[in-house]
């Protein structure tokens, strides 16, 4: 099954893509940014004694785009999310969470927050195995040395330390059902004259799967949803049928479907989507305090150099800086 294409309406690509966004931005940015023309040419912007280079940059780009395409084919740029091109929209969360990385160095260096023996032991690793990662026409098109991403894995690694020293005290509770991940088949139909023909022969035996097989115009039927994820009507419906149990007809939008619940709660993926939504919790915790700081800093923006850059035409690497990071410091 093709998890991420249903035809379950377009509310649900809207609220997935929202959510892919979101996962890869994981900081939101407030801070006031201006736009300059005195940066030089090989910088983005500027924030205190911090400043983005392009090669950071193109590292993020590279991992933005790998993600993106992966998730959503290379056509994805050619779309529009929120009224702005899908390209827009990815390099703002691209540029703000480059931002706030920057922005928590600066708080870092106040605070006097440093990596330990460990830490460091880890950027030196990270650092090799991206750069044995990257082929010899990446290192030459992106310009990019082990001091480079030594660097970058430093202020992350940093970043993360004191997002962890922040949120250590944070008290995060997600109750079971908040956190249930269930697995349902459903039946989708374009009209209330379909969907009740559907309803008739499983009414009269037929098999749930076999009628959503025939009903549904890609064939897909099954569908593993945790809340937040689809149109309410749709979730609220799915969250209260218990195992083996199937709803009436539901109305979301232009389409109509019938829900069968195949398991109410999927007890693995449930302790693994708890565990998501306490780092969420502690995110926006951390929000909470750093967002006021961070609205202080003033940004110099060098928008001439960022307003060149193309996702769509932007180099795919092979390596991936943020995997990488996570294995050594998540």
């Amino acid at each position: 099954m093709k998890h991420r294409k249903l035809q379950l309406g377009i509310f649900a690509l809207l609220v997935i893509i929202s959510l892919a966004v979101l996962a890869y931005m994981k900081f939101y940015n407030g801070s006031l940014v201006y736009f300059t023309t005195g940066l030089d040419d090989n910088t983005i912007f500027k924030v205190a004694d911090q400043t983005a280079t392009k090669v950071e940059a193109d590292v993020l780009i590279s991992d933005a785009k790998n993600q993106y395409e992966n998730f959503f084919g290379e056509d994805v740029w050619n779309q529009n999310i929120d009224g702005i091109s899908f390209e827009d929209y990815a390099k703002n969360q691209i540029r703000s969470k480059l931002i706030r990385i920057k922005c928590m160095n600066v708080l870092a260096k106040e605070r006097g927050v440093v990596l330990d023996r460990t830490e460091t032991d880890n950027v030196e690793k990270a650092t090799k195995e991206y750069m044995a990662a990257l082929t010899s026409d990446e290192i030459s098109s992106f310009a990019i040395n082990e001091s480079d991403i030594s660097h970058m894995f430093t202020e992350f690694a940093i970043a993360q330390r004191l997002f962890n020293d922040m949120t250590s005290q944070v008290a995060v509770e997600v109750s079971a059902d908040q956190a249930r991940v269930i697995t349902v088949q459903y039946i989708c139909a374009d009209s209330s004259t379909n969907i009740d023909i559907a309803k008739a022969r499983i009414t009269a035996g037929d098999s749930f799967f076999y009628v959503a097989r025939e009903t549904n115009s890609d064939g897909q039927y099954e569908y593993e949803l945790k809340r937040g994820e689809m149109d309410t009507v749709f979730e609220d419906k799915a969250f209260n049928l218990k195992t083996g149990e199937t709803s009436d007809i539901i109305q979301c939008g232009e389409k109509y479907y019938i829900i069968k619940c195949i398991s109410d709660n999927n007890k693995t993926k449930t302790e693994s989507n708890k565990n998501s939504i306490m780092s969420e919790k502690k995110l926006n915790a951390f929000n909470d305090i750093f967002e006021s700081y961070e609205a202080s800093l003033y940004v110099e923006f060098n928008e001439n150099i960022w307003a060149k850059y193309k996702l769509s035409e932007s180099i795919k690497s092979t390596a991936n800086f943020e995997n990488i990071f996570d294995s050594y410091f998540k």
